[in-house]
């Protein structure tokens, strides 16, 4: 018998409840807070003015969609 099963409900509800703690902060980490860049750390080319004011970034939306595509 599992030990979640073991311990109930409750033991599975704490469980989750840490796991989803720690896939937050983790992801808060991964997030990019500083200020933005000027031109695409990944190609070089300008980041547009409306991108860099609506969320710090270090890439251009080509750039940014590839790097999510591959997981980096």
């Amino acid at each position: 018998m599992s030990t979640a099963l073991a311990g109930g409900t409750d033991a599975i509800a704490e469980r989750m409840e840490k796991m989803t703690e720690l896939f937050v902060t983790e992801t808060r980490k991964s997030i990019y807070t500083g200020e933005s860049a000027i031109h695409c750390e990944e190609c070089g080319e300008p980041i547009p003015e409306a991108r860099r004011k609506a969320i710090a970034c270090r890439y251009c939306l080509a750039c940014q969609s590839q790097l999510e595509l591959t997981g980096k």
